[in-house]
């Protein structure tokens, strides 16, 4: 599970649990059973395209206005963070799935705002349409009124409902 960049970081260890390149730890020494699948993926408010959002920042996508301050806040850290404008291509989920690497495609729960101001709108959507027609299996809630992140307030209406949907999705998931 994770928010924003957490977000698009679990998918893409959900994708592919066995690549080298998300290892951060060792396996344990002689346990061969021990691997990076998970039973399932949950994504708030995911950068499910790294360079789609790079791209936004820097007001170089047509019909997409970044807000205020963000061209200067986000591709520096988007630079610094991935280095080049391939790689942020390359650890795009959707760019991954359009591009026919197979991958594991672990049942999936997105939750974000129908309107989130750092993260586009037809980076989710198309994230959404490849995963499907790779064969997986995604729910999906768009809360359609304004607001904080959906887990600001956990005392909100809206904090408690996702909280309540992550909870039934993982219990729905999770062995």
């Amino acid at each position: 599970m994770g928010t924003s960049s957490g977000a698009h970081q679990a998918m893409l260890l959900g994708m592919r649990p066995t690549d080298s390149r998300y290892a951060a730890l060792p396996a344990p020494s002689g346990d061969s059973a021990v691997d990076a699948t998970v039973d399932c993926v949950i994504m708030v408010s995911p950068v499910i395209d790294p360079l789609g959002r790079y791209l936004y920042a820097k007001g170089l996508r047509d019909g997409l206005t970044p807000p205020p301050g963000m061209s200067e806040r986000t591709p520096p850290m988007h630079e610094q963070y991935w280095g080049t404008e391939e790689a942020m291509a390359e650890g795009a989920p959707a760019r991954i799935l359009a591009g026919g690497e197979k991958t594991v495609l672990p049942p999936t729960l997105t939750l974000r705002r129908s309107h989130e101001d750092n993260h586009p709108r037809p980076d989710f959507d198309e994230f959404i349409d490849q995963y499907r027609k790779a064969g997986g299996s995604i729910d999906v809630t768009i809360v359609e009124e304004e607001g904080e992140g959906l887990l600001s307030d956990l005392s909100s209406d809206v904090g408690k409902q996702t909280l309540e949907q992550i909870r039934a999705f993982i219990d729905q998931h999770v062995g």
